[in-house]
Formats: C-alpha cells, sequence, structure tokens
C-alpha cells in the first residue's frame, strides 16, 4: 500500500500541484514554483526512495515546462533563463531522491548496529552475572534464531560427528577435506555450522539448520559478523565456566 501510494505521488502530485498554479502564474515568479515542485518531489522521494523521487523529477520538469515556460503548454522553450531552470530542477530531485535514500538506509543500519550491539551485550552481562552455560547457550539460540532467522540452532560440543560448511567472516567455507567426519545425512546440505572459540580451542558449535531453498549466502554482511561476535563472546563465557 506505501509503494502504490509513493507512486501515485511521484506520477500524480508534480502536475496536479503545478496545474493549481496555473491561474497564478502570472503573479508567482517561475522560481517561486520550481521550488515549490521541489518540495513535492522531496515528498515523493521521502515516500519510495530513489527511484520515485527520479519520476516526480521527470514529471515535475515536464509539468514546469508544460504549464510556466512560454509557449504555453508545449515543450518548447523560448528563454534560456527557464531551461536552465527546468534542467536544475531535474538534476536537484534527482538528487533529492538519491539523499533520501541514503539517509533511509543509514538510518536503517545505524538500527541494526544498535540491536547487533545489544544481543551481544546481553550474552556478556549475563555471563558476567555468573549465569550457567545452559542459560548463555539458551539465550544466544534465541539471538542467532532472530538474527539470521534460520529454522533451528543447535549447540554441540565437540567431537562432531560430521563436517559441514562454516560460517565465517568471509561467508562460508566448505570443508577441504572432511574425512571421517563427515557422514552421510540427507538433511546436511541445509544446515551449516557456526564455531564457537575460545584462546583458539573450538569449544562448540551451533548447527544452523536453514529456511527452504535457502544458502547461508544470502546472510547479511552485518548479521554475519554479529553472529560471529555473539558466538566468541559464548565461547569466553563457557570457556571461562569449563576451567
Amino acid at each position: 500500500m506505501q509503494t502504490a501510494f509513493a507512486w501515485l505521488s511521484a506520477l500524480v502530485l508534480p502536475v496536479a500541484v503545478a496545474a493549481a498554479f496555473i491561474p497564478l502564474r502570472s503573479h508567482v515568479a517561475a522560481a517561486d514554483i520550481a521550488l515549490l515542485l521541489a518540495l513535492v518531489i522531496l515528498v515523493a522521494a521521502t515516500l519510495g526512495g530513489r527511484r520515485t523521487g527520479a519520476v516526480a523529477a521527470v514529471e515535475a520538469a515536464v509539468a514546469f515546462d508544460l504549464f510556466f515556460t512560454k509557449p504555453y503548454y508545449s515543450l518548447r522553450i523560448n528563454h534560456a533563463e527557464d531551461i536552465e531552470t527546468a534542467v536544475l530542477m531535474l538534476i536537484v530531485g534527482v538528487a533529492i531522491g538519491e539523499i533520501v535514500t541514503r539517509g533511509k538506509r543509514h538510518r536503517v543500519a545505524a538500527h541494526v548496529s544498535r540491536s547487533n550491539l545489544a544481543r551481544v551485550s546481553r550474552i556478556t552481562e549475563l555471563a558476567a552475572g555468573g549465569e550457567p552455560p545452559g542459560r548463555l547457550i539458551r539465550v544466544a539460540r534465541r539471538e542467532l534464531l532472530e538474527l539470521l532467522d534460520v529454522n533451528d540452532a543447535e549447540f554441540e560440543r565437540p567431537p562432531f560427528l560430521d563436517a559441514l560448511p562454516r560460517l565465517s567472516h568471509a561467508g562460508l567455507s566448505i570443508p577441504p577435506n572432511p574425512g571421517s567426519r563427515l557422514q552421510s545425512n540427507s538433511h546436511r546440505e541445509s544446515r551449516i555450522e557456526l564455531p564457537i572459540w575460545a584462546e583458539g580451542l573450538e569449544v562448540g558449535r551451533f548447527v544452523l539448520t536453514l529456511a527452504d531453498d535457502a544458502t547461508g549466502l544470502e546472510f547479511a554482511p552485518e548479521a554475519r559478523t554479529s553472529a560471529l561476535a555473539l558466538a566468541d563472546r559464548l565461547g569466553v563465557a563457557l570457556r571461562a565456566h569449563d576451567r
């Protein structure tokens, strides 16, 4: 619904606003109309982003040309100043759409970063409070399920019975020589492992069961980094408890 409204505003609003000011065009400077249409472009870009902002910019430039440059109701422009205004309106409109889109992206990224930092902090706080390993593992599992949007996350202690594709900072790594650890498993392809390290030792792993048709390659870099940080904090806590 919001997307449809954004496109409707981009396609209709510039022309509608420009047409509404036709009776006043002999009393209002063309530059003022251009500024008003720039605000309309801003509204469309805010609602829909870069594409709707660009479409609104084109619509506004055409509407300005048709209704406020002589000869009226023609795409021909007689005065160089009006040509400059129309071109600048188009450029500014596209720039507005880009700025709004990047601003939204930065706000989303900032929100995700704060949420991911809170996840790691929860594990750290619980570990500092002396919570038992089972409690820490359950909390980490819940956070991973939400963070990576996987179907399941099962914690295992070594030795492991099989070798699975491994989640790392670089993405997914495939075991080069699984040897005897690799066993026949019809569900193996839908699972990956998130190792739990502490002081150079692998103290455990989460076996992540992926959603249908997922490969694990689509994890966002921020989510992957946060999952690994969460695993590191859990590993430190488990290692401290095992001593």
